[in-house]
């Protein structure tokens, strides 16, 4: 399997299907950290009192079956490198998930008092029903409420995220009413700057001596 630092990544089995037990040691074959997760779980290796030059040996297994081993040099880390079928997403303070806030005002603009029943928010393949997290449903004329949606959002990778709103609300006796809007997010990367060019070495030979005859006596 792949290794961002091309270091050891050795399959032995075929792979745990669903779930894995991922047991981590620093060189002194100390146990730094035991998890078992699923595809798509994230899981913390504490290092303890490993030294800052320390390699980190980790072990995947289904059930007792070693299915993966993993060496990573931890001098040389970066966010995103890939280990076999792990990927490092955050160290220490660095992280590539930050948290994001999607606020959704709504505001009754009618000529009569509304509740609101419905928030419907579509991102992607996802559609969840925000209700239960508006402030207020009931919402007189003039007046606004509001639900947030708390995330994460990965800023190491590219983003074209689109997220559409769609309210519903009924007033005491009618007609319900309805109003839906998109939002659009767009995270791009900075490509990593090529390394610049040495600059040209200094020329290595001197100057041309000066001539060593002496110039010719002036004519008598």
């Amino acid at each position: 399997s792949f290794n961002s630092q091309d270091d050891t990544c050795e399959d032995i089995g075929t792979g745990p299907s669903d779930s894995a037990t991922i047991e981590c040691k620093d060189s002194s074959f100390v146990v730094l950290s035991v998890n078992t997760v699923t595809v798509g779980d994230t899981f913390t290796v504490a290092l303890g009192n490993a030294p800052a030059t320390d390699l980190i040996s980790c072990a995947i297994l289904s059930g007792n079956i070693l299915e993966q081993t993993l060496v990573i040099d931890r001098t040389a880390l970066n966010l995103k490198d890939t280990f076999g079928s792990i990927q490092l997403e955050s160290c220490d303070k660095q992280s590539c998930f930050v948290p994001i806030t999607y606020t959704y005002n709504i505001t009754n603009i009618g000529d009569t008092p509304m509740e609101v029943t419905t928030v419907m928010r579509t991102r992607g393949t996802s559609m969840v029903d925000l209700i239960g997290i508006v402030e207020d449903r009931n919402v007189e004329v003039g007046e606004s409420t509001v639900a947030r949606e708390i995330k994460e959002l990965d800023v190491c990778v590219n983003v074209d995220e689109e997220t559409r709103i769609r309210v519903e609300a009924d007033p005491p006796q009618g007609i319900p009413c309805f109003s839906e809007d998109d939002y659009e997010l767009t995270v791009v990367v900075s490509p990593t700057s090529p390394p610049t060019d040495p600059p040209s070495p200094s020329p290595s030979d001197g100057p041309s001596p000066s001539p060593s005859d002496p110039p010719s006596p002036s004519p008598s």
